[in-house]
């Protein structure tokens, strides 16, 4: 198969970042970086075009990352309240996803994209959950989702416990007689 050496205008994810020189198959060069604009041939003045961009994206990802590092200690200790309609047993009509999580924190004024949080599974049933927020590999803190039914639901779990409750203490005093 045909490769392609190409020199990076912008970061590709899972490519390689500004000003690196990879080498592509001729289709995803073709079809897909430089339709785009994303890469150039690696011709000595697109390399010096290049390397003043990629010095500014590096200065902008040392910015960035200097702001995620207080976020992260800002989140420590960060607590999430999330109400939803759930049956008589606990369980959500449908289930908390990291949308929902992102933009409780960005409700709390946390800039936290639905990216950047690792869920433990799935968080279908009113508990507590503790949930990973990462943007790096070493920039990973963990906070605490409280699903809680909401007014209504809350309601119904406690006429469905009071039911059982009674079911339960007219089975005992049958059994007593």
């Amino acid at each position: 198969m045909a490769r392609v050496k190409l020199l990076l205008r912008e970061s590709v994810k899972n490519v390689g970042r500004v000003g690196d020189v990879v080498e592509v198959s001729a289709g995803f060069a073709r079809n897909y970086l430089l339709p785009r604009h994303l890469a150039v041939e690696p011709t000595p003045g697109n390399v010096k075009k290049v390397e003043a961009r990629r010095q500014e994206i590096e200065r902008m990802e040392r910015e960035r990352r200097a702001q995620q590092e207080t976020l992260i200690k800002r989140l420590e200790g960060a607590e999430v309240t999330l109400e939803r309609k759930t049956n008589d047993h606990g369980h959500l009509f449908g289930s908390v996803t990291a949308t929902d999580i992102a933009r409780a924190l960005q409700a709390q004024g946390f800039n936290v994209n639905p990216d950047d949080i690792n869920l433990p599974g799935r968080l279908d049933r009113v508990d507590t959950y503790s949930v990973q927020v990462r943007f790096a590999e070493d920039l990973a803190t963990e906070i605490k989702v409280w699903v809680a039914p909401d007014a209504e639901s809350k309601a119904a779990i406690e006429a469905a416990q009071k039911a059982a409750t009674a079911a339960e203490a007219a089975r005992a005093a049958q059994t007593q007689q």
